[in-house]
């Protein structure tokens, strides 16, 4: 990346998510409102920040995880992410207890899969039991959102077809469980760009926003956005740092830079951060309230992907940390 460029970008630690000591960090997220934004062309409002399942249960156990949960929701944080198969179904326990009894606090998320592994048949019948483990694990009896995991290769396909992934939702709406659907993805534009496309009526998409450039987020930016502007279809951005490596793009950005260029978007209504450390949410939350980029200074940040460039590794998708959280087996 191109730091000579992004000089107009320098920040005083002192004002927001660069305070360099706990305590600092603790009283500047402490001080801040956390913005909201409208969920797409529904009335919900979310929190810019989210807290993501996969990451949390990172933190290393339950006590932590629970920790960060409540810190999140007195900070006023009410986005929570997660998937079936992160880390064999524990993120969503860890996640389920921390949230025990404080559900009504929280716009609730989580995917299914079983169009990516064997372990539930890739129908409808498969994705309700993906659902009903998902309800018992977040200890709720609804979702706010519901989402096909990970979309790519033929997945519009598997979609749209009878006894597909958009059948379950629309009978997981029906019975009162879910409120909304979606999909998220993580390489391949044309897949996202292709459900859009074929005309079912998405409330919302996850999808990389990255001030690194990070897998393929440009592309995703140019060209998925504005489908999602004329449809108005909720962003959830996500990969902000390029994946779960965080710590290795520290010295490139920060969580504050990340969030101004992501909610740079207005369709963009919160941002997934990795948050296994209080000191990273507080970060996060601290950060949330700076002013979002203009479109000029976002295409400021050049990123330079050839593989022996010093970008190029803070670029890949999260590594052992990442691959570690899913537990899937891709079908031929």
């Amino acid at each position: 990346m191109n730091v000579s460029r992004r000089n107009f970008l320098k920040m005083s630690v002192g004002s927001a998510a660069l305070a360099n000591t706990s305590l600092a960090l603790t009283e500047a997220a402490n001080q801040t409102v956390i913005p909201k934004r409208k969920f797409g062309r529904h009335a919900d409002m979310l929190t810019v920040v989210g807290v993501g399942g996969h990451t949390l249960y990172l933190s290393g156990s339950q006590k932590e995880a629970t920790e960060i949960t409540h810190r999140a929701l007195d900070l006023g944080v009410n986005f929570f992410d997660n998937a079936w198969d992160y880390h064999g179904g524990e993120a969503e326990t860890y996640m389920g207890n921390a949230l025990e009894g404080k559900r009504d606090q929280v716009f609730l998320m989580t995917k299914f899969c079983n169009y990516h592994t064997s372990k539930y048949t890739p129908d409808v019948k498969g994705s309700m039991q993906m659902l009903e483990d998902s309800l018992r694990r977040l200890k709720t009896d609804h979702l706010d959102l519901w989402m096909l995991h990970s979309v790519s290769g033929d997945d519009a396909e598997e979609a749209y077809r009878q006894d597909g992934a958009i059948e379950a939702m629309e009978l997981a709406k029906q019975q009162g469980k879910i409120r909304y659907t979606g999909f998220t993805g993580h390489t391949d534009p044309a897949v996202h760009m292709d459900l859009i496309q074929r005309g079912y009526e998405w409330d919302a998409t996850l999808m990389p926003v990255s001030v690194v450039g990070a897998l393929q987020s440009r592309e995703y930016e140019e060209k998925v956005m504005p489908l999602c502007v004329e449809k108005n279809i909720a962003v959830l951005g996500m990969k902000g740092f390029g994946g779960s490596r965080r710590t290795e793009l520290h010295g490139r950005t920060n969580v504050q830079e990340v969030l101004q260029y992501s909610l740079g978007y207005p369709q963009v209504c919160t941002h997934v951060v990795g948050l296994d450390k209080l000191e990273y949410l507080n970060q996060a939350v601290a950060g949330s309230a700076a002013t979002p980029m203009t479109a000029a200074q976002q295409k400021m940040f050049a990123v330079n992907d050839a593989p022996d460039s010093p970008d190029f590794a803070a670029m890949q998708h999260g590594a052992k940390h990442y691959d570690s959280g899913c537990s899937r087996d891709h079908r031929a």
